[in-house]
């Protein structure tokens, strides 16, 4: 009799060891399947790869954002451009990328005493920073914007409407590496 109870309890322990781990091993196996679902059947090997790859990009995005300007490339971009006679100046950023510089480029000019704002545009801006349209002021521009930036800055012949308004145009497109 009580080597029958023992059996009984022994079997009913093994009965519900059994069915906790088949739930655990189910679970498990099913975790593995979307793993391999998702990676298509790559080797870990191949799946590292595709991990570096979207990572470079995710970097690559990352430094095309324009960076704040300095205190120094302000102040520098400031006493170039006080001289100069007043103008209006629309600085019109491609995306979020360039909001900073766009701001520090709008609030130098203000305190310059220039009209400037931030503008949005329908078409597509050349990578890089961009000024138009050509003269002697948007030459000055441009020799700022490189002093303050580092970056190479181009004169755009096109817009020239611009001109007869005394209005010019400062173009923010995707940072070139």
């Amino acid at each position: 009799m009580f080597g029958a109870a023992v059996l009984f309890l022994g079997t009913i322990i093994w009965a519900a060891l059994k069915w906790r781990y088949s739930g655990i091993i189910k679970h498990r196996n099913h975790v593995i399947a979307l793993y391999k679902a998702r990676l298509n059947g790559a080797t870990p090997d191949q799946a590292k790869a595709k991990i570096d790859s979207l990572e470079g990009q995710v970097v690559s995005l990352k430094n095309r954002e324009w960076p704040k300007l300095t205190p120094d490339a302000v102040t520098d971009f400031e006493t170039v451009l006080a001289s100069q006679e007043s103008h209006v100046v629309s600085v019109l950023p491609q995306d979020r990328d360039s909001v900073f510089l766009a701001r520090d480029l709008v609030d130098a000019f203000n305190r310059i005493g220039w009209k400037a704002k931030r503008d949005t545009i329908m078409n597509e801006l050349p990578d890089g920073l961009s000024v138009w349209p050509e003269d002697d002021v948007a030459r000055a521009i441009c020799n700022a914007l490189t002093m303050a930036t580092g970056a190479l800055v181009t004169l755009r012949t096109d817009q020239q409407h611009l001109k007869n308004q005394g209005t010019y145009a400062i173009g923010i497109g995707y940072k070139l590496d």
